[in-house]
């Protein structure tokens, strides 16, 4: 009997997945928390997806988690940013050095989202990824 079961974690699966791939001409950088300087403003480069877990569902063979990726870069190369990882990551059988994906697929669709700055914009969008236990 199992105890427990343990499924891949999906941050460093799509970390895998997106760190450092190229995207409308610019290098994203994925991370699980925000850069900030001494005063608390962002630090780039840009464009930064920000990844993080907010629930999901399991079952008795499978899990769903629900991931909200966040873009912070300038005017439209946020949503648009967001958009071209979408393309590139969203399908089945995903493989990683963290993990197996089922599946990764749409939630939320890429939106604008108000944020306090002059210079950079941010969007966000949801995904359901799709794991079994290791």
């Amino acid at each position: 009997m199992i105890d427990g079961l343990v499924f891949p974690d999906v941050r460093e699966c799509l970390t895998d997945l997106v760190d450092g791939t190229e995207h409308l001409d610019a290098t994203v950088r994925m991370v699980w928390h925000l850069p900030a300087d001494s005063y608390g403003t962002l630090e780039g480069p840009f464009p930064i997806v920000l990844v993080f877990t907010n629930g999901g569902t399991q079952g008795f063979i499978d899990r769903v988690d629900r991931v909200t990726l966040e873009c912070y870069a300038p005017g439209t190369q946020a949503v648009n940013t967001l958009e071209s990882i979408l393309a590139f990551i969203c399908g089945t059988g995903i493989e990683t050095a963290h993990g197996y994906l089922d599946s990764i697929s749409i939630d939320q669709v890429p939106e604008d989202v108000p944020y306090a700055s002059d210079t950079l914009n941010k969007a966000a969008a949801s995904l359901l990824a799709t794991s079994r236990p290791l």
